[in-house]
């Protein structure tokens, strides 16, 4: 809505179908007021669930129908929050549609939308007790926060992606900091609950108790992860199951999809080099193996089929800013940079690194670990040229503790910016925005430190 001297109504649609069966105990719109107002704005159903957001025109807009309830946004800059249970709780199980208009015919109420870039519209659902009420378990009672409407083919939406994140008040900060940036979904790259034992279910759920029991949140195994040590990547896969469109090949440990639905504008590509699975063995990317072929060809497919942008994250790095090996292989690297991948995302190291943009061209056939070619550089200035080469980051700043980095290790010269232990150390993680012409990057404090870094590609 945001409208002054004419009519406007906004029209919003919640998929609920995850939610049904559940007790629901409370349920809260929330939207951040960009212009307040002093007209009554009334919340009403709508019955029709067919519109889609391409589709709808004030001419073609569905029948409202009675009013849920009424609110005044008197000011501007500020959550606004309003209950809507009854309507919640009769919609469990499907999908419900609302409607917003102002009482009078005209005003210029207007709050952010799904395409915001931060502070989007949500709504959240609780559960299984009153509001505020204990819970049997030692977790807090499950929320439900769900941004709408889902992006249409080929709309801008946002990610986050992090890993190494243990289960404490940095993790906590970081799981809300995502919660608020509101991002389509998250991409975790390994290394979960750093808890010996069987403790999947428990780290699942204190996920949910910050970012919400229906939100996205992708997995993908790390070292703790693929045996028996900090719980096993198939049971965090069971309680933080894929939410997203389909996915082609196994999710947790080697797995791509297409994102949005319909026209997809990116292609995720999820991996797990250097990995050994008790119940899959040992998962090698070295040139000409099965799985290195496998990403090669999810590569060249997403290319095949027009989708402009591939991102492919993983746990264990190669390159980086400690004295470690290159534990993913330098075969798979090069394959990736050589391919001119967007996005290649590790983590595996508890700080934050990141790459300028990266190819092979003439002077640089290859990269080498331990050691730096300038010719593999073929851009540093943070505005990156699309298609013109690979931006490499490795986000370890979940919420486990932080270590140092070196920037005189020999391969130092493909980085532009480092955080660590030795280096205003800032839990957070890296959240990028995807449009048709670009994609935007910039690291989001949780807690810590007040270390930033942003750059783009288009």
């Amino acid at each position: 809505m945001n409208a002054q001297n004419s009519a406007a109504e906004a029209y919003l649609k919640f998929d609920l179908t995850s939610l049904g069966g559940l007790p629901i105990s409370q349920a809260t719109l929330r939207m951040w007021v960009v212009n307040e107002s002093v007209d009554t704005i009334n919340i009403k159903n709508v019955a029709d669930n067919t519109w889609t957001e391409n589709s709808l025109t004030y001419n073609k807009r569905p029948s409202k129908g009675g009013i849920i309830t009424t609110f005044v946004p008197t000011v501007h800059d500020v959550w606004k929050e309003v209950d809507i249970t009854s309507a919640v709780a009769g919609a469990v199980g499907s999908n419900m549609s609302i409607a917003l208009d102002a009482a009078s015919g005209i005003d210029g109420y207007r709050f952010n939308s799904n395409e915001a870039s931060s502070n989007r519209v949500e709504l959240a659902v609780t559960w299984g007790g009153p509001p505020g009420g204990s819970t049997p378990t030692s977790t807090p009672t499950p929320t439900e926060w769900v941004p709408t409407p889902t992006p249409g083919p080929g709309s801008t939406f946002s990610f986050g992606v992090a890993g190494d994140w243990g289960q404490n008040s940095n993790t906590t900060a970081v799981l809300n900091a995502l919660r608020n940036s509101g991002a389509n979904f998250a991409i975790a790259l390994g290394d979960f609950s750093y808890i010996n034992g069987n403790s999947e279910t428990n780290w699942c759920n204190f996920v949910k108790a910050s970012v919400g029991g229906g939100y996205a949140f992708e997995l993908i195994s790390g070292n703790h992860e693929d045996a028996v040590r900090d719980g096993q990547i198939n049971n965090y896969a069971d309680c933080l199951p894929h939410r997203l469109t389909p996915l082609t090949g196994l999710y947790g440990k080697q797995y791509y999809f297409d994102y949005p639905a319909g026209s997809p504008l990116a292609r995720f590509i999820n991996i797990s080099p250097g990995l050994t699975f008790p119940d899959d063995g040992s998962y090698t990317y070295s040139a000409g193996s099965a799985r290195y072929n496998w990403v090669r060809d999810a590569i060249d497919g997403a290319r095949s089929a027009g989708i402009k942008y591939v991102v492919v994250s993983m746990h264990k790095y190669c390159i980086s800013l400690v004295s470690g090996s290159c534990e993913a292989g330098a075969d798979l690297m090069n394959l990736l940079v050589s391919k001119k991948v967007d996005l290649y995302l590790q983590a595996h190291d508890h700080a934050y690194s990141r790459s300028k943009q990266l190819a092979l061209k003439s002077g640089c056939g290859s990269i080498t670990p331990g050691s730096f070619k300038s010719n593999c550089v073929v851009d540093s200035d943070n505005e990156f040229a699309y298609g013109a080469g690979t931006v490499i980051a490795t986000v370890g700043t979940g919420g486990v503790g932080i270590n140092s980095q070196d920037p005189s290790d020999p391969e130092a010269g493909y980085f532009a910016t480092f955080q660590g232990s030795n280096s205003n150390p800032t839990f957070g993680f890296l959240k990028f925005t995807i449009s048709p012409t670009s994609i935007s990057a910039q690291f989001v404090r949780g807690s810590g430190g007040s270390f930033t870094d942003a750059f783009t590609i288009q």
